[in-house]
């Protein structure tokens, strides 16, 4: 013992010694050390196992293998696996997966990879099966940066897929994936791989009530574009009979057409729909749906009640997110380091009374058949001056002055109103990824709003602290040449007596 703390105080000692000597220097050479590492790898040397991976081999090391991965560690060490004996193991992967192999082996000698929109998902998936924690996050912050390339370049789909499959891992990613799904829908449709979407995750998608759209017309082109893709196949599908493929087909119609929200259409729309190409696929079905629509707009509350008692028609009658002229406008504030702190932007705003024709034409409430909105909009803080208050007693009290550091929309109904009505409102701030403009945040409410309670208050819309000035072009809200305009839109639409709010959540078991 004594020997043990004399040595121990001579090791303190030698280190305190060094650290008062100026001539000891702590030599770093990690890079020559990876680069033997490498060499390994690169020239095969002493390698005492053989990877076999599709028709391709790859020499390799144990210890390699076994420090990079618990489950190469297990398969290797583990007297119980049969592969902890052989020198030669054969791996199966998916192609995808075989074609990213060597860069992956590598990765585990050097510690760097090359990662592209094609490979980061077969990256992704090896770095899953193999458990290799630090590999996985690489992949998974890449995602996170690239999602709007990934949805303009026909991949974004393809990494959903892959992130549901693995629920509940990689939540983040699965999640970020399906906001820009539900507030983008408009570039994604535009996409190459829109067209191989699961059945199951569409289904889910066409219940959710905060989907970005121009209106609900365009919906359903998407839709059309995706249902004559999945006719194609089955057209040409030599194992099915005519008469298979004609059930097949008009099934998929069936499963996808009843969550379009045709009474969200005006007559004149409804009317359109008649022509398109797929209403020949399933007629007598396709124009049962689009008459629940006619229904709504003629004041058919028999059949729309009876409808909404339904589970597929819930839905039925419950505005999403639109964003054409009827439902909001839009707000542009150029030159945002410019402006000054509490500043306030002010527009005004007409929308619909009621989302029925019917309706709209025939008011109870007021003869006008507009709602007048005053927008004010605070980007940099809201500031309160100091005041005095006369109480009851007729005395003063003093307000003192305060400031809030917040970013607010404030939405006044101007209408005066004899009993309370509901409304939706929506708030959507453009921002920019990958030098690609899209909706990157959304605020909903539903309010409502009576002659007591004309004002409605939307505060934290993006961290206060994002849009600072020493932000400026930091930001990924602020889009534009210069980084420097921040653009947003406001949506205002009625709730109708026949709204859902209980939307399926975006999820699968």
């Amino acid at each position: 013992m004594f020997l043990q703390e004399r040595m121990d105080d001579s090791s303190g000692h030698d280190q305190d010694q060094d650290s008062r000597d100026s001539s000891v220097v702590e030599m770093n050479n990690a890079t020559s050390v990876l680069h033997k590492i490498a060499t390994l790898y690169a020239e095969q040397l002493m390698s005492d196992i053989c990877l076999v991976v599709g028709n391709r081999r790859y020499p390799a090391h144990r210890v390699i293998l076994c420090a990079s991965s618990e489950v190469f560690q297990v398969m290797l060490m583990n007297p119980e696996w049969s592969e902890c004996r052989e020198s030669v193991i054969e791996l199966k992967e998916e192609p995808l997966c075989s074609e990213v192999f060597p860069q992956f082996l590598k990765y585990l000698y050097v510690g760097q990879i090359r990662i592209s929109l094609q490979t980061v998902m077969p990256m992704l998936a090896l770095a899953d099966k193999y458990n290799i924690r630090d590999l996985v996050q690489l992949c998974v912050d890449y995602m996170m940066k690239h999602i709007s390339k990934a949805a303009t370049q026909g991949f974004l789909v393809s990494w959903l897929h892959y992130t549901i499959s693995l629920s509940p891992y990689h939540q983040e990613v699965t999640e970020a994936l399906q906001k820009f799904l539900k507030w983008n829908l408009n570039i994604v449709a535009d996409s190459k791989d829109f067209v191989d979407m699961d059945i199951n995750i569409l289904i889910v998608l066409l219940q959710q009530n905060d989907l970005v759209l121009r209106n609900e017309y365009d919906l359903f082109c998407y839709i059309e574009n995706w249902i004559s893709h999945k006719n194609a196949l089955i057209h040409n599908d030599s194992t099915l009979t005519d008469d298979e493929k004609q059930t097949h087909i008009k099934q998929i119609i069936e499963n996808i057409i009843v969550h379009i929200r045709f009474p969200m259409m005006t007559p004149s729309e409804l009317a359109n729909l008649l022509l398109r190409p797929i209403i020949k696929l399933h007629t007598k079905f396709c124009v049962d749906q689009i008459s629940i629509g006619m229904s709504y707009h003629s004041g058919q509350e028999d059949r729309v009640a009876r409808i909404r008692a339904t589970e597929a028609g819930a839905l039925q009658f419950t505005p999403r997110l639109y964003t054409s002229d009827l439902y909001g406008l839009s707000m542009k504030l150029p030159n945002f380091e410019s402006i000054e702190n509490y500043q306030t932007f002010a527009a005004c705003f007409f929308s619909q009374c009621n989302l029925s024709e019917f309706s709209q034409n025939n008011l109870s409430e007021c003869q006008e058949d507009q709602m007048q909105w005053n927008i004010d909009f605070y980007p940099r803080g809201i500031k309160y001056s100091k005041a005095q208050m006369i109480n009851l007693f007729n005395s003063a009290v003093e307000v003192p002055e305060t400031i809030l550091r917040t970013i607010r929309l404030s939405v006044t109904c101007k209408r005066d109103l004899k009993t309370e009505q509901r409304f939706k409102v929506g708030v959507l701030i453009t921002g920019v990824q990958n030098k690609i403009s899209h909706i990157r945040t959304v605020h909903v409410r539903t309010h409502y709003f009576s002659k007591e309670n004309r004002i409605l208050n939307m505060d934290n819309l993006l961290p206060y602290d994002e849009l600072a000035l020493g932000s400026i072009k930091l930001s990924s809200h602020l889009i534009g040449t210069e980084r420097n305009t921040l653009s947003l839109q406001i949506i205002i639409a009625p709730m109708g007596p026949y709204v859902c709010h209980d939307t399926p959540p975006f999820e699968f078991k």
